[in-house]
């Protein structure tokens, strides 16, 4: 077998009868730094989703002075495109509208009452 270059450590049970006030001291101890540990991730882990969602609202807040749509928004349009040009040729689940589906698919649409107001650039 090999040997060791250095000295193992006693096992914890032989210190003596000293022994028992300082391993409660120790499980003291780790036990309040495994709270302080939780405890700093958890207020970083608040404060992360705090900040989150003042960001969102005021994404959106901003987009309706603007009149440009929000930056959550565009960031999904922007997926959504890169998903479709990774696999164009994947299958499309079954949709929730499949008549306007088809309809856009095939470019015919039945007349109806409804008019498209036409898209004009905000200054």
């Amino acid at each position: 077998m090999n040997e060791m270059p250095f000295r193992q450590l006693p096992p914890s049970y032989a210190r003596g009868s000293s022994g028992t006030l300082e391993s409660i001291v120790a499980r003291l101890i780790g036990v309040a730094v495994w709270a302080m540990l939780a405890l700093m991730g958890l207020v970083f882990a608040i404060s992360l989703f705090i900040w989150l969602v003042v960001a969102i609202v005021a994404s959106l807040v901003m987009s309706l002075f603007t009149g440009r749509p929000a930056t959550a928004t565009l960031l999904w349009r922007r997926y959504r495109e890169m998903t479709r040009q990774r696999w164009p040729g994947r299958q499309q689940a079954a949709s929730a509208t499949p008549r306007a589906d088809a309809a856009s698919a095939t470019g015919e649409s039945t007349s109806t009452p409804v008019q498209d107001v036409s898209w004009r650039d905000i200054p």
